[in-house]
């Protein structure tokens, strides 16, 4: 199972974000922030790793002030792998 974890300084930030992604109609959800990542204010989105490019496009053409990064987390079994891809 691969996913993707977006993390943010700021609830709003991390809000207004989840928001506009459904809007394109991208699945995303509010999740708890990984400890393997544990940057952020501690909500981070989460999203299917298939929406990489639309996800890095739309931070990229939108400013979203507290913005840290996007991870990516690959599960195998009980084995969580969790690596900064931007």
């Amino acid at each position: 199972m691969n996913y993707l974890i977006i993390a943010f300084k700021s609830r709003n930030s991390l809000y207004a974000f989840v928001k506009n992604l459904q809007l394109y109609g991208i699945s995303a959800s509010v999740v708890n922030t990984p400890r393997a990542v544990s940057v952020s204010c501690g909500l981070s989105a989460r999203a299917d790793y298939r929406y990489i490019n639309a996800i890095k496009s739309m931070l990229a053409n939108k400013n979203y002030d507290g913005f840290l990064g996007i991870y990516h987390v690959s599960l195998n079994g009980a084995y969580e792998r969790v690596e900064k891809i931007f």
